[in-house]
């Protein structure tokens, strides 16, 4: 038995540690808050030389009970801060780079969220030795986030050690989610995890099989007219290896990638030609959301992973009078007013503050690597460029997972937003009934679910149902956002937040999507600080808020 002493001197180091991690002032906030926020590091490796920045929004409603959701962003190389500040956090940059407005719809309505910037190397996330750390790989990844839960688990937040908690994320997320879902349960079962309240997992429109998504987008991009009736006919005719079923055709036979195994071209053959432009975008187009324009003819050089010079700057806000024609947007279709197009430029503004560090308790190990001349970036481009892809498909993990799993009522939810061109609908939706069928879970008809702000369909679902390898009862659901793009927080964000809320709390009947019991979706905190000169409304993002001129 470990003496009483012992348990109260390791009680009083995390209570320590978890105080020491506590934002105390984020500068530029423009409204109150209602919940905690925790900046720190988690130890990601034995040695302790990996340090993973994590940062932990704390629940409006109920921190105490509420579950944990641990979100991470994609790429690979990319911050899951844009998650935090540019989709599902409660904390929106400004233009200038200087202040944060509300998020109203952000996922924390509920829940605990818990950002980690992986792997290492990503954003404040750095390695103690090799301060030009680029090297990556799945299986590093996977062992670097399976480390830092478990040390957030046991020393930065150990009240969370009983909490039930989810695993979250979008994109190359895809990749991550399975394979750490794998190794919780791995842990979890073996007795040696922390937490053994795992509960699930949602994916947003998932990097989770290669060959499907590569050709579901050329069957996405010939029905949205990107190609002419000759051309198409050539490629079914010619293109196919005889299938007539266009939806067993593989195309990957004639695309070569550029050499990191996510970006792909067409080869040199006449299909690989006819094929290219269905797979790539022109420079003109905003890839993440096909019916978004961004100002900015740069070229965007990888679907995947926009660097963030090729995106344009947000050039000026709305001054919004009583004349309702100065909210036309009339040089565009876009109702963001460029938002996805200069949010990341102005993340890195604000990243790259001293104060804003400060306050987030990033040490100077960070700040010291390249020379000193290091500074935090939306998307981390050398890894990207040379992370090495172990796995091109997640049928593995996700079979190993429902084989074993021994939680009840254990969930997955992989939601897509339907005009996203780089992790698209279809591709996930195949990928997902194969690995129903190979779990022999049954399938329900598919249905559609409901906004509850204006009862307008939000989407459609199908439900996968049945009992793990282990006899747990488990589920997963396919999910579409409707109008949402690869951003579905940001695009759709009533519709996620009460999307994500209800995945995590069922009713008696299990999963209701258009259940309005745990979800308010406009919940205002904002009261704005400071003496009033002038209201002047502006016309940002998704919202209409009234900012104060202060004296």
């Amino acid at each position: 038995m470990v003496p009483w002493i012992v348990l109260s001197l390791l009680m009083l180091s995390a209570k320590a540690q978890q105080e020491k991690d506590l934002v105390t002032n984020l500068p530029g906030l423009q409204f109150e808050t209602n919940f905690k926020t925790y900046s720190g590091y988690l130890k990601a490796n034995v040695d302790n030389t990996w340090h993973m920045h994590y940062m932990l929004t704390e629940s409006k409603h109920d921190p105490d009970t509420d579950p944990l959701l641990v979100w991470f962003n994609g790429g690979p190389g990319c911050s899951s801060y844009a998650g935090l500040f540019e989709e599902l956090g409660p904390f929106y940059v400004n233009f200038d780079g200087q202040t944060l407005y509300e998020n109203k719809y952000s996922w924390n309505a509920k829940a605990n969220v818990l950002y980690l910037e992986s792997p290492i190397g990503v954003g404040y996330s750095y390695d103690s030795i090799e301060d030009s750390f680029y090297a990556a790989d799945d299986s590093q990844t996977a062992s670097q986030n399976y480390f830092a839960l478990q040390d957030f688990f046991i020393n930065a937040q150990p009240k969370y050690q009983n909490r039930t908690f989810f695993l979250s994320g979008e994109s190359y997320a895809g990749i991550y989610i399975p394979m750490l879902s794998q190794l919780l349960v791995q842990g979890i079962n073996a007795g040696t995890f922390p937490n053994k309240n795992f509960q699930g997992a949602a994916i947003g429109n998932g990097f989770m099989n290669v060959k499907y998504l590569l050709n579901s987008l050329v069957l996405w991009s010939a029905y949205h007219g990107r190609v002419s009736i000759d051309d198409w006919n050539y490629i079914k005719a010619n293109c196919t290896n005889g299938e007539t079923d266009m939806d067993k055709a593989d195309f990957t036979r004639f695309m070569v990638t550029k050499g990191n195994g996510i970006d792909f071209n067409g080869d040199n053959s006449t299909c690989g030609q006819l094929l290219d432009p269905l797979i790539t975008m022109p420079n003109q187009m905003f890839p993440y959301n096909y019916y978004q324009d961004c100002y900015d003819s740069a070229l965007i050089e990888s679907p995947a992973h926009p660097p963030p010079q090729s995106r344009a700057e947000f050039q000026g806000t709305s001054d919004i009078t009583k004349n309702t024609a100065t909210l036309v947007n009339y040089i565009s279709t876009d109702d963001q007013w460029g938002y996805p197009c200069w949010n990341e430029v102005a993340l890195m503004t604000y990243s790259n503050r001293r104060d804003v560090q400060d306050a987030l308790h990033i040490p100077d190990a960070w700040r010291n690597q390249a020379n000193g001349t290091f500074s935090w970036t939306d998307c981390n481009d050398k890894i990207y460029n040379n992370y090495h892809i172990t796995f091109n498909t997640t049928n593995v993990f996700f079979d190993y997972v429902l084989k074993n799993v021994k939680t009840p009522n254990f969930r997955f939810l992989i939601y897509n937003g339907d005009v996203d061109t780089v992790c698209n609908y279809l591709g996930d939706s195949w990928h997902m009934k194969d690995v129903a069928q190979a779990a022999k879970l049954m399938s329900s008809p598919r249905q559609s679910w409901y906004f509850s702000r204006n009862n307008q369909v939000a989407g459609f679902y199908q439900r996968y149902s049945g009992l793990s390898g282990a006899g747990a009862d488990v589920t997963i659901d396919v999910l579409t956002v409707k109008g949402a793009g690869h951003m579905v927080p940001f695009d759709r964000p009533g519709p996620s937040v009460q999307m994500i809320t209800n995945f995590m709390f069922p009713g008696k009947d299990g999963v209701n999507y258009s259940s309005t019991a745990n979800t308010n979706p406009d919940p205002s905190l904002s009261k704005f600080l400071g003496s009033v000169a002038t209201d002047r409304l502006y016309c940002l993002p998704f919202i209409m808020f009234v900012l104060r001129i202060l004296n």
